[in-house]
Formats: C-alpha cells, sequence, structure tokens
C-alpha cells in the first residue's frame, strides 16, 4: 500500500486459503465425492477481511474528505469489474448450453450480469457467475461503509455487526446454516450476512489502531498455523452441526476474528511472504473465475458430452484454473486497472491505493 497504512501479509494468505477452500467446495463432483463441510464460512472470512483492509486503506481518506463516497466506489468497480466481466462470456455458453438458445432469455441475463442486477427467478441471483453473489453484497455494503459506517463509533459499530448477526440468525433457523444470502428465497438476508462480519472488520482495524500491539516473534510459523487451522476448521463436516446454526456465529464472531487478529500482529518474511503475496494477489482471480469454469464442465457432462470425470482430471482443472487466474491477473486484470487508473490520474478524487479484495470479496 502507498499511503503508509500497514500491508497485513497473512491476511493475504488466509484471504487465499479461503478461496481454494471454495474452489473445491464447487468441485461440482469433478474429484469424486466430497463430503459437505462448512467452507462456506469462507465467504464470511473473505467478508470480515474486507472490513478490516477497506478501513486500513480508506477510512482516513474517506473521514478526512481526500476521497468522496462516489470515488471510493468508483475504485471497487475498478478493482472487481475488469475479471468479473470476463467471467461472464464463460457463463453465457455454460447457460447457452443448458437453456438453449432462447437469444432474448440469455441476452437479458447477460445484460442484467453486466449491470449486477440480481435475478429471482433461475435458482441463483447471478446465473452467468454463481460464486458472484458476494460481490454484489460487498458492493453495497462499501457504498454503507463509506457514507455511514466510517462515521460511528467502534462501539455503535459492534452494535450494528451484534444487531446484524441476530437478524442473519433468524433466516438460518429456516436454513439450518449460514449458508444463506445466495439463493433467491434468502436474498435478503446476504445483507445482514455480510454487515455483521464487515462491521467486525473495521472493529478489529479500529481496535489494532487503538492499540498498536506489538509485532509477534515468529511470524512465519504463526502465519503457516493460521492458514492450517483455517483449512481444519473449514473442513469440519457440514451434517456435524446442521440444524444447530449458533456454531456457525461461534465460528464467525468469535474464531475468525481471534485468527485474524492474531495474524495482523505477524509479518513474513523470505519464501513464506512471497506466498502469502501470491495467494493474496490469486485469490480474486481464482475465486470469480472457478464457478462458470465449473459450471460449463458439469453442463458438457450432463449434456452427455464424454468428459474426464475422475479425480485425477478433476484435480488437473483445479491446477489449471490456479494457471488460468495467474495469467488472468498478471495479463489481463493488472494492466487493465493500471490504465483505468492512469486515465482517471488527473482527478486526484477518483484516484486511491490499489487494495486487494476479500470476496472476491
Amino acid at each position: 500500500m502507498n499511503t503508509g497504512k500497514q500491508f497485513f501479509t497473512a491476511l493475504e494468505a488466509l484471504r487465499g486459503v479461503a478461496a481454494i477452500m471454495i474452489i473445491f467446495r464447487h468441485t461440482e463432483g469433478a474429484l469424486g465425492p466430497i463430503q459437505p463441510n462448512i467452507s462456506y464460512l469462507a465467504v464470511d472470512l473473505f467478508f470480515l477481511l474486507s472490513g478490516v483492509v477497506l478501513a486500513n486503506s480508506y477510512e482516513k481518506r474517506l473521514t478526512m474528505g481526500n476521497i468522496s463516497p462516489a470515488g471510493f466506489l468508483l475504485q471497487r468497480i475498478i478493482r472487481l469489474y475488469p475479471l468479473y466481466l470476463l467471467s461472464l462470456p464463460i457463463g453465457l455458453v455454460s447457460y447457452a448450453v443448458q437453456i438453449g438458445l432462447d437469444y432474448p432469455t440469455l441476452a437479458g441475463l447477460l445484460l442484467k450480469g453486466i449491470l449486477f442486477i440480481p435475478s429471482s427467478s433461475f435458482g441463483s441471483l447471478f446465473p452467468f457467475n454463481g460464486p458472484s453473489w458476494s460481490l454484489f453484497f460487498e458492493l453495497w455494503v462499501g457504498v454503507l461503509f463509506s457514507v455511514l459506517l466510517i462515521r460511528l463509533s467502534l462501539r455503535s459499530l459492534l452494535t450494528i455487526s451484534l444487531a446484524a448477526a441476530g437478524a442473519a440468525m433468524y433466516g438460518t433457523l429456516s436454513a439450518g446454516n449460514l449458508d444463506i444470502g445466495f439463493q433467491p428465497a434468502y436474498f435478503i438476508f446476504g445483507f445482514s450476512r455480510v454487515l455483521f462480519s464487515f462491521s467486525l472488520g473495521i472493529c478489529l482495524y479500529r481496535l489494532y489502531e487503538l492499540r498498536k500491539p506489538n509485532t509477534a516473534d515468529n511470524g512465519n510459523i504463526i502465519g503457516l498455523l493460521l492458514c492450517g487451522c483455517l483449512i481444519l476448521i473449514t473442513n469440519i463436516p457440514a451434517t456435524t452441526f446442521f440444524g444447530f446454526p449458533y456454531f456457525d456465529f461461534l465460528i464467525c464472531l468469535v474464531v475468525f476474528p481471534a485468527i485474524v487478529w492474531i495474524a495482523m500482529r505477524t509479518t513474513q518474511t523470505g519464501l513464506v511472504e512471497l506466498m502469502f503475496r501470491w495467494l493474496g494477489r490469486l485469490s480474486y482471480p481464482i475465486y470469480i473465475l472457478h464457478g462458470p469454469i465449473f459450471s460449463l464442465l458439469q453442463t458438457l457432462r450432463q449434456k452427455g458430452y464424454d468428459l474426464p470425470a475422475s479425480p485425477a482430471a478433476g484435480m488437473v482443472v483445479v491446477i489449471a484454473i490456479f494457471v488460468v487466474a495467474a495469467i488472468a491477473a498478471v495479463r489481463f486484470d493488472e494492466p487493465i486497472r493500471k490504465k483505468i487508473k492512469m486515465i482517471l490520474s488527473q482527478n486526484p478524487a477518483s484516484t486511491a491505493p490499489t487494495t486487494g479484495n476479500a470476496g472476491g470479496a
């Protein structure tokens, strides 16, 4: 970051690991039968990390008037949209294979996708890219952050976080767990789901700024252990606590904030730092591109195409997604964003530091 703010390398790694856990959740059987787990909570970790990262990068700039809410929203759109738009043609092909060449329907869905308008009649809020539902809510909470949340005290933010958690819990009592918000029937609960974790992330950053805790020793080891803890947590079988959503809230309100707080107190060096930075760099490309790719492959299989379906073939696809994500990040996303920022550089209010996305979070 180029504004004198902290760069939390361990948070980059956590975001990358969370994205990888989501990939394995959405393999559509390509790796064979995988027991459902609670990796859906990785999205809540994205929201939490977004609260920390955006507060770190933008809160003072917004409160001091160095960037307007409109300028902040423009920066978020620049950060999220290039790769999201790149994913839409893949989703378009997948959906066309499913429903046939129904041009009016496909054109309507594509227009909604480009404008980021949720759809309620096709079983998914964003049929061309299912996982992008979280980006919709990240943009919404980003707007709320820029106009309201930055002005609230720490106590008010904590109150909002707990109140939003209570609202989300209402939805989980009928759904069975916190895996809600992406379904049209539970769309309204996506707002409370993102708000409680995002607000909690702002609280963590505020506490960090107030206390300025000492940097922990052995940052490399601690960072690796935290990533290992995240992998273990997200692999807890979903059936273990299904119907008891309070466990999900324990993870999101206590365990994840503790992991993030510890991570914020560490610094990494050498190969571990390099690996962590790359995990963060690839987290968003992996997250936003994997869904349409897996969906297309699954659709082709359902239509009778003889595609390899062994776990080994599935792992090849996962590795290929990593490679595609790296190429897309380095050759497409980053150059485009750099060029857009150069075009906007004549307007200082529109410029801001490049930050990672937690949700794509």
